[in-house]
């Protein structure tokens, strides 16, 4: 787990913050053509939502410090910059190509400052216990997003019943995602655990997460989901680990 201190950076930091940087920064600009291609905007928009919540998830703990995410942040900005220096509506853009359907830039932004939010808490909550940091992450990352990716093409074909627009084919697909992404994060960062052990735990976390994306409304499913996976883990998988050891 990476300590959080700004230390000198290994030679791993490097390679993942610049990895890191160009990764998100291509993705980035991937989407803003797709978006301008005339392409529905939500394919855009879950490619960097799959993307960058998968490249944050897999790498953060992975620094030895907090100098290594610094330095990727670092360069992510300067290409950011550089790129809005050359075209001033770029980063009004690039919100509108994240944007929801009716949704305004400013609620792109706030979707993603609330992640940011909730991501930062589950950080520093769950300190100690790195996969569950990891799989909060990624079950917004993949679970989330298979809801609309598989809920926009096959939703209401099976069970016509919708509910705010959204389908029971696509709450299976978040509950299905997010039963891999606890996974994930337990094999990854936890081989110590026996998965078929709490396997019935894992599948009550992922019902956990798939309730609190079909309830939640807007953006509010990217604050919920990772709070939510996270308290279900820690009370289910991991009961009676403190808080807030560092």
């Amino acid at each position: 787990m990476v300590d959080l201190v700004f230390g000198d950076l290994t030679p791993t930091d490097v390679a993942m913050a610049i990895a890191t940087g160009f990764i998100v920064s291509a993705v980035l600009t991937a989407a803003y053509f797709l978006s301008g291609s005339g392409m529905p905007k939500w394919r855009p928009r879950k490619l960097v939502h799959i993307s960058m919540g998968t490249v944050v998830g897999l790498t953060l703990v992975g620094y030895s410090n907090l100098s290594g995410p610094s330095f990727a942040a670092g360069i992510f900005m300067f290409i950011l910059f550089y790129s809005w220096a050359h075209k001033s509506q770029l980063i009004e853009e690039l919100l509108r190509a994240g944007s929801r359907d009716g949704e305004s830039s400013q609620n792109t932004f706030m979707a993603g400052f609330m992640a940011m939010i909730s991501f930062g808490t589950v950080f520093l909550v769950f300190f100690s216990r790195p996969e569950i940091f990891v799989a909060s992450i990624l079950a917004v990352a993949w679970g989330d997003a298979a809801g609309e990716v598989l809920g926009r093409p096959y939703g209401g074909k099976l069970f016509k019943k919708l509910y705010r627009n959204k389908s029971v084919e696509g709450s299976i697909g978040v509950m299905l995602f997010t039963i891999i992404a606890v996974l994930t994060a337990l094999i990854v960062y936890s081989p110590g655990t026996c998965i078929l052990c709490v396997f019935p735990q894992i599948l009550i976390v992922a019902f956990c997460a798939t309730l609190a994306e079909f309830l939640s409304v807007k953006w509010t499913d990217n604050f919920f989901i990772p709070m939510i996976t996270a308290l279900a883990m820690w009370l289910l998988i991991f009961p009676g680990v403190p808080l807030f050891v560092f």
